[in-house]
C-alpha cells in the first residue's frame, strides 16, 4: 500500500497538473469513435491548478490534504475522471449531430466566440489585450485557453440546438388542443378586478373631516384634494390615483376591502392609515372577467408547442444518444490505464 502511495505522489505532477510542468501535452487520454481528447483539453476543461490555487488561498490545510495525502489524490484523480467523462458524451454529442448531417465548422465557432469576448471586453470597457492581463493576472489562464474552452463549450451547445430543431421541427398544435388548454386553465386568463380613484391624504383627522364636508357641501373632490391632500404623488393630478389592482403596495388591507367592494361615485372615508387620514372617490371599476380564447391563443399555441418540442426532444435524445454510446468504441486511457 505504501508502495502505491508513493507512486500516486510521483504520478500526481504528470497527471494532474502536466500542462503546468511540461507545456501543453498531446498525450491522449481518451479516444472516441477515432478522435482523441488529450491532456491539453482535459486540463483545460478541468481547470485544476486554478482550483487548488483557490483553495490554497483560503485553506493551505485543505490544500495540503489535497495535494499530499493519498485520499486526497485520489479525489482530484476522481475529479479528472468525472471530467473527462463529461468530455466524452459532449464529444459523442457533436458527433450525433454530424451523423445527423448537421455541421457546425471550427470557423463558424470561433467567429462566435471572438465576437463574445470582443463584446464582453467592451462591456467591461477594456480592450482583448487588457482582458487577456486580467486573465493571466487573476490565475485563469491567458486569452487562447480560454478561447479553446468556449470553443469546446459552444460547438456542444450548438449541436444540442440543431439537433432539437431538427427533432422538433414537425411539431404542431392543433385546435382542439387549444381549447382543451383554455378550457382546463381559466385561472391563468381572468383579468384582476381594478379601480380608478381619487384620493385625499391629510396628516389629521380635523383636516379630513374638513375636506370631507367641502366634498359633502357640494365642493368637486378633485379641488378639495388638490387644495388639501398632502400627497405629493397625487395632489397636483386632483387625487388622481389611475387604475389599480388588489395587490397595489401603496393601500393598506383594511382599505383594500372596503374599496374593492364599493360601488361607482363611493365616497369613502376618512380611514386612518399607516400614512395619515384617507379619503376615496371610486371613479371606474373594472371586474374580472375571462380573456377571449381568441386574444390568448398565440399565448397558449406557444406554451403547448414549447412543451411538445422539449418531450419530443428529451424522448428522442434518450434513445438516440444511449443506442449511440452503446454503439460507440470509447476508450479511457487517462493515467496510462485502459478502459
Amino acid at each position: 500500500m505504501r508502495k502505491m502511495f508513493l507512486l500516486l505522489i510521483l504520478l500526481l505532477p504528470i497527471v494532474l497538473f502536466p500542462q503546468q510542468e511540461t507545456g501543453a501535452s498531446t498525450e491522449v487520454v481518451a479516444v472516441v469513435n477515432g478522435e482523441v481528447i488529450t491532456m491539453e483539453m482535459l486540463n483545460l476543461e478541468a481547470d485544476l491548478s486554478r482550483i487548488l490555487k483557490g483553495i490554497a488561498s483560503i485553506d493551505t490545510r485543505f490544500f495540503d490534504v489535497l495535494t499530499t495525502t493519498q485520499e486526497g489524490i485520489m479525489f482530484l484523480l476522481r475529479y479528472k475522471k468525472e471530467v473527462l467523462n463529461d468530455m466524452v458524451d459532449q464529444l459523442l454529442i457533436q458527433q450525433l449531430a454530424r451523423k445527423e448531417g448537421i455541421d457546425i465548422s471550427d470557423e463558424e465557432v470561433g467567429k462566435i466566440v471572438s465576437k463574445r469576448l470582443e463584446d464582453t471586453a467592451k462591456s467591461l470597457g477594456a480592450t482583448i489585450e487588457e482582458l487577456d492581463k486580467f486573465l493571466k493576472e487573476s490565475g485563469f489562464g491567458d486569452i487562447e485557453k480560454l478561447k479553446k474552452r468556449l470553443k469546446w463549450a459552444l460547438k456542444t451547445q450548438l449541436s444540442l440546438e440543431r439537433l432539437k430543431e431538427k427533432v422538433t421541427a414537425s411539431a404542431t398544435i392543433t385546435e382542439d388542443e387549444v381549447k382543451s388548454y383554455y378550457e382546463n386553465n381559466k385561472d391563468q386568463f381572468k383579468t384582476q378586478s381594478s379601480i380608478h380613484a381619487l384620493r385625499i391624504l391629510t396628516k389629521t383627522k380635523e383636516d379630513a373631516e374638513k375636506a370631507l364636508d367641502l366634498i359633502r357641501s357640494g365642493e368637486d373632490f378633485s379641488k378639495v384634494a388638490s387644495d388639501l391632500s398632502v400627497d405629493e404623488l397625487t395632489k397636483h393630478t386632483g387625487g388622481d390615483m389611475g387604475w389599480f389592482t388588489k395587490d397595489a403596495p401603496f393601500l393598506d388591507e383594511d382599505v383594500k376591502k372596503i374599496i374593492f367592494n364599493a360601488p361607482v361615485g363611493a365616497i369613502l372615508g376618512p380611514y386612518k392609515t399607516s400614512k395619515g387620514w384617507e379619503i376615496y372617490k371610486i371613479v371606474e371599476i373594472k371586474r374580472a372577467s375571462l380573456i377571449p380564447l381568441e386574444k390568448v391563443k398565440e399565448d397558449i399555441v406557444n406554451i403547448l408547442l414549447s412543451d411538445k418540442k422539449n418531450r419530443m426532444w428529451n424522448d428522442w435524445l434518450k434513445k438516440s444518444f444511449n443506442e449511440f454510446k452503446k454503439q460507440s468504441k470509447v476508450e479511457i486511457l487517462l493515467g496510462g490505464g485502459k478502459e
